[in-house]
């Protein structure tokens, strides 16, 4: 009886090592596997560049499912942007200034900001 341990192929490792992601619920890394290994071998990436970017790739799926899912919680009426604010349409409105709040370079130098505007501009409106 051999004491050395069974070889397992590499299919049957790739099959062991999808299961393993789709259990802990990593399933975009474990769709993009495939891909990374190839493009792994391809690009002659290290393991640890190769594992980085498979984790990169959950990474991103989780962030972009917990950004959909704090917006569907907001109940915001629509999905609008700054870019869709039509500073021309507000003149009073100063479009560079909106532009460098929405940097929130604010923070990095512990600044406050406060909007200031008359009644009945909606600050303040609660939406339920």
């Amino acid at each position: 009886m051999s004491t050395a341990p069974m070889q397992m192929s590499e299919g049957r490792r790739y099959q062991q090592l999808r299961a393993h992601l789709s259990y802990l619920k990593l399933n975009d890394a474990a769709e993009a596997l495939n891909r990374v290994l190839n493009q792994s071998r391809t690009e002659r990436m290290t393991l640890t560049a190769a594992l980085e970017r498979l984790l990169k790739i959950e990474v991103e799926a989780t962030e972009a499912r917990r950004l959909a899912a704090r917006l569907r919680f907001a109940c915001l009426p629509e999905p609008w942007t700054l870019n869709d604010f039509a500073f021309a349409a507000q003149p009073g409105v100063d479009e560079k200034l909106i532009r460098d709040l929405a940097t929130l370079r604010f923070l990095d130098d512990a600044s406050n900001v406060l909007f200031v505007g008359p009644p009945g501009v909606g600050l303040g409106r609660r939406l339920w």
